[in-house]
């Protein structure tokens, strides 16, 4: 009896199973196996819709690995952006690290920072070294440069990591072990950086100290952009790459006000805008240091060009020359370039990655984003910090 009543309950779940995956036309057959001891349980199993069952199990199994797979990725990416053993930086909202007292993302290291100014790291005649506040337009000049020398870097402008990959390094970042997957270099690698050539090219966001400072041997290229169209391009990449910044479980709209009060506080990576301009903005005409505006950029990039091959004593250039430059670095292009980057495409489908790299590349486009009061903070900020060092204010803040 007791067998009977086990036997029925098992019956009843299995019942209810194989309703769930849609084996109702099998409901008889189970409704005769429970009174029947003829046949054992295996039997029955094998003999009620055996296909339906597991295809239910395979797509259930499927579904489950794809609600997992955002987590998993992000887990994944946030350990490949991620130097071991840092100190983190204790002040705002965002996930960085403590580089000598200076705010940097999780790639940086405080080692390597040591590295680069202890003389492990080579200077070399010839270096050129494009130097911003981030997302001010360090990937378009980066490719400007890259199509002057026609490195093969050129044809795919706007591609973050292929480029740091494989023309422009950023010092700054260590090699991580991931090889041509990851963004960062070991120092011997960057000694050896275009051995031969004539030229190497270095990217950097730090401001005007330590390894950046006049040496005799490097050009530099500062990129400048107003504060406004900055700062909303800075929040699409923190937001869009919350994984990276720890902004995973903010929306666009809610994270926005702390962000700007981190910003203004200096708590973002390589601290405040205002103190980065004016650590640059003295050597704006010294020989070795040539001043780009990503406004300028946009309104003439063709003069801009001719700034920058001037500036680097490149040789005669043919119209043709100039006109493939002007081609290949074009906004749309570099835009298009990395909006089809598979990999990256499949990084935003699983919702890891909220915003392309390479955006709008608007002038205003910040505009209406600030509140009356965050205008005139920022006001307050240039009258204190810029306006002292002649920084026009137009080339800070929008009318």
């Amino acid at each position: 009896k007791r067998d009977l009543v086990n036997q029925k309950y098992f019956f009843s779940y299995l019942y209810i199973f194989l309703r769930f995956f849609g084996c109702a036309p099998y409901q008889r057959t189970l409704a005769l196996e429970f009174h029947s001891s003829a046949r054992t349980i295996t039997e029955t199993m094998t003999i009620m819709c055996s296909r339906q069952v597991w295809l239910g199990i395979a797509v259930a199994t499927v579904a489950a690995l794809s609600a997992a797979m955002p987590t998993m990725m992000s887990t994944l990416l946030r350990h490949m952006f991620t130097a071991p053993n840092q100190t983190p930086w204790e002040r705002g909202r965002l996930r960085l690290i403590n580089v000598g007292g200076l705010p940097a993302q999780t790639l940086n290291s405080a080692d390597r920072a040591l590295e680069l100014i202890d003389g492990s790291f080579l200077h070399r005649e010839g270096d050129v070294w494009v130097v911003s506040y981030v997302k001010s337009g360090t990937t378009w000049t980066i490719g400007i440069l890259a199509a002057l020398w026609k490195h093969p870097a050129a044809d795919y402008a706007g591609s973050l990591q292929k480029v740091t990959r494989n023309f422009c390094p950023q010092p700054e970042l260590p090699d991580l072990g991931w090889g041509d997957d990851g963004f960062g270099h070991s120092i011997r690698e960057l000694n050896d950086w275009s051995k031969g050539a004539p030229h190497r090219c270095f990217k950097s966001h730090w401001p005007s100290k330590d390894h950046v400072v006049s040496d005799g041997k490097s050009k530099f290229i500062y990129v400048m952009r107003n504060a406004q169209d900055q700062m909303t391009s800075m929040w699409n990449q923190v937001y869009g790459m919350g994984f990276h910044y720890g902004t995973e479980n903010m929306t666009f709209e809610g994270g926005w006000d702390g962000f700007v009060e981190d910003w203004m506080n200096g708590d973002v990576e390589n601290g405040q805008y205002f103190d980065h301009v004016a650590s640059w903005y003295p050597r704006k005409d010294d020989p070795d240091v040539l001043f780009v505006r990503f406004e300028d950029l946009k309104r003439d990039a063709l003069d801009v060009i001719l700034q920058i091959s001037n500036f680097l004593g490149t040789e005669f250039l043919s119209p043709e020359h100039i006109q493939n430059v002007t081609e290949l670095t074009r906004f749309e292009k570099m835009r298009q370039t990395d909006e089809q980057d598979y990999g990256l495409r499949f990084m935003r489908w699983l919702g890891v990655i909220r915003r392309t790299h390479v955006r709008k590349g608007e002038v205003g486009s910040g505009r209406l984003m600030f509140s009356t009061k965050q205008l005139a903070a920022l006001e307050l900020e240039y009258e204190k910090k810029l306006k002292p060092l002649g920084v026009p204010r137009s080339w800070v803040l929008l009318d």
